[in-house]
């Protein structure tokens, strides 16, 4: 007798969360990272995100930051993600959906 096995296509679900980093008592002074991953329009809106922050927190700077894996939209690897969070206080990301 033959025996037939169904099996469901669908891959499983993988389920990550990471708990937010407490929030700054102000941006006053403070360094941010910008990341933008090149879809278009995210580098418009981070260009008025820092224009934004600059008027309102003084002493801030910037930095900007783009994902190392991919051609047109650019992935932020862990390894990017800890190099952007060493040399910053806060970041701003811009998907551009």
């Amino acid at each position: 007798m033959a025996r037939l096995e169904i099996l469901n296509p669908v891959a499983k679900t993988v389920e990550h969360s990471v708990k937010p980093a407490p929030r700054l008592p102000t941006l006053e002074g403070a360094t941010i990272g910008l990341y933008w991953n090149m879809k278009a329009g995210g580098d418009a809106a981070l260009d008025r995100t820092e224009a934004l922050l600059r008027e309102k927190f003084g002493g801030t700077t910037f930095r900007r930051y783009t994902g190392s894996v991919g051609w047109l939209m650019r992935h932020c690897t862990a390894e990017d993600a800890d190099r952007i969070a060493a040399e910053v206080d806060a970041v701003v990301g811009t998907t551009a959906d």
